[in-house]
């Protein structure tokens, strides 16, 4: 089966299917909502309790790591919502490159997203655990809240790693048909 690609070239590659291009657009607006559900979770944890008779709070803001795990998933968001309409127009275009491009994208987001999230849980990691050979306490004993919402935002933010983890493996599967050697070109090797 012979399809026309642009420049009037011939492929035997099918286009992506159906069910390729529904699970791109699907998935692409889960990792959105996860990601602004991960972000709100993170900007949104903060608890104020007393300690020993004295009034201390918790705030997201005082650790580098997780305002960097809150940002980026804003931005794992916005470039998420971007590749939804990218790809929206590609699948209607049917242009097989924008599929390796893609790829990348969704390669670079999803190692960000888990760059924010192992900083976010070695730190949550000291919270919870406390790490007694620096002096360091364990504080979500006191700041519960805190702790399950930074948790949960952690979580949403890993599944939002997952989605872009299957949208890259979907882009490199639809994206293979980019290679087409044309048949003047081929090389045949002779055994001597």
């Amino acid at each position: 089966m012979e399809m026309e690609r642009s420049g009037g070239e011939k492929s035997n590659y099918p286009r992506p299917t159906k069910i390729s291009n529904a699970s791109q657009i699907f998935l692409r607006l889960f990792a959105v909502v996860s990601s602004a559900i991960s972000a709100y979770f993170m900007f949104t944890s903060s608890e104020e309790t007393l300690v020993y008779d004295l009034a201390m709070s918790a705030k997201y803001s005082y650790s580098p790591a997780f305002k960097f795990e809150a940002y980026i998933n804003v931005a794992a968001c916005v470039f998420g919502l971007i590749s939804s309409i990218i790809t929206w127009v590609a699948i209607r275009k049917g242009n097989p490159n924008t599929y390796f491009f893609l790829f990348l994208h969704d390669l670079v987001v999803m190692s960000l997203i888990l760059a924010g999230c192992s900083a976010a849980a070695a730190i949550g990691y000291v919270g919870k655990n406390g790490f007694e050979e620096a002096g360091w306490g364990a504080i979500c004993d006191h700041f519960g809240a805190f702790c399950n919402r930074v948790t949960i935002s952690i979580i949403l933010g890993l599944a939002s790693a997952i989605f872009f983890l299957l949208l890259s493996i979907i882009s490199v599967i639809n994206s293979r048909h980019i290679h087409i050697i044309p048949s003047g070109l081929a090389t045949t090797t002779t055994n001597v």
